[in-house]
């Protein structure tokens, strides 16, 4: 599905058709955004014929690769990122943040950008969803526009990243109750996966982030928009800094959660050393009474029976009272 939009810093933001009219009457007071949501050949044919793109464009939208790329075409530039795409039933380890990374492309021309996504990218309609009213965005320069829709891609790997914070403190609220450990295990671990995803899915842009910032790279230097690309680099490795502090605390909670399983050893193998010396308390003095020699004591009979059995019971009472209060059980 192609949605074109057309920003007229003199005249009216407003969603158009494209065609060749279209394209021919921008002027530097106004800049066309054309956002596809699926690659279907035809569409993709569409948009090489209107806007005279190269056949290596046509490839590279119509079979994205994992490896992103940042190609110079002359007079335009074509590059890839790794969006995060709402998913449409949160279930495994997605269901972490409800998103799974999508391929988002950017092609940026003299008036004119494209972007081109298979599923649905909440941030660009959020974007256009912003503007309540009639905005300078068409004197933008397309660079400069590509910057912004840039800067609100990394603000989604942000709120991921919140999300599986707000989660891990969960996690360790629970862990410190003590209820459901293993459960809260696969948790951590499953927790632990996302965030190494993350730092994978911003790891592999960073070729693209830098590259935009090179001076060698004309099109991006020579136009107003070479400061905002250089703090589009410095929030990148932000967006890094915050993956890896996600990472951080992912071990914090497996640290806690080793602890609680220590501590839980711990008074297992207390009650397990407690009940064994009563048994053996218990077995020391029925083995006294059971031995084979002619005393006193052994010729009680029932009462004497009923009193060893009473003197045991009130040892035992006393000595569980005691290790209560001590913590010892």
């Amino acid at each position: 599905m192609i949605r074109a939009f057309l920003y007229d810093a003199d005249g009216h933001d407003q969603e158009v058709d494209l065609n060749a009219q279209c394209i021919a009457e921008l002027n530097e007071r106004s800049l066309l955004w054309i956002d596809v949501q699926g690659r279907e050949r035809g569409e993709m044919e569409q948009l090489v014929g209107l806007f005279s793109l190269d056949r290596g464009s046509l490839r590279e939208l119509l079979n994205p690769q994992e490896a992103l790329y940042l190609d110079n075409y002359g007079e335009y530039f074509q590059f890839d990122v790794i969006g995060l795409a709402d998913a449409a039933e949160g279930n495994g380890e997605r269901a972490l943040t409800k998103r799974h990374p999508e391929h988002l492309e950017f092609l940026v021309g003299p008036r004119w950008i494209v972007t081109v996504h298979e599923g649905e990218l909440p941030f660009l309609q959020a974007f256009r969803d912003q503007n309540k009213g009639e905005t300078l965005i068409g004197a933008l320069s397309p660079p400069a526009l590509a910057a912004s829709l840039l800067d609100w891609h990394l603000t989604t790997y942000f709120e991921a990243v919140t999300e599986l914070e707000a989660l891990l403190d969960r996690l360790d609220e629970a862990l410190l109750g003590g209820s459901g450990r293993r459960s809260l295990l696969a948790g951590v671990v499953a927790t632990r996966r996302r965030v190494s995803e993350l730092r994978h899915l911003l790891a592999v842009q960073r070729p693209v982030f830098y590259g935009l910032s090179r001076p060698d790279f004309a099109q991006v230097v020579e136009s107003d928009a070479a400061a905002h690309y250089r703090s589009l680099e410095r929030r990148y490795e932000r967006a890094v800094d915050a993956v890896d502090h996600a990472r951080e605390l992912v071990n914090g909670s497996f640290d806690l959660f080793t602890t609680r399983t220590a501590e839980a050893t711990n008074d297992l193998v207390r009650r397990l050393t407690f009940i064994t010396m009563m048994l053996g308390v218990a077995g020391a003095v029925a083995g006294i009474f059971g031995m084979n020699f002619e005393t006193p004591y052994t010729q009680t009979g029932v009462p004497g029976f009923w009193a060893v059995l009473g003197g045991l019971t009130v040892f035992i009472v006393a000595a569980i009272v005691i290790a209560r209060r001590r913590a010892w059980i």
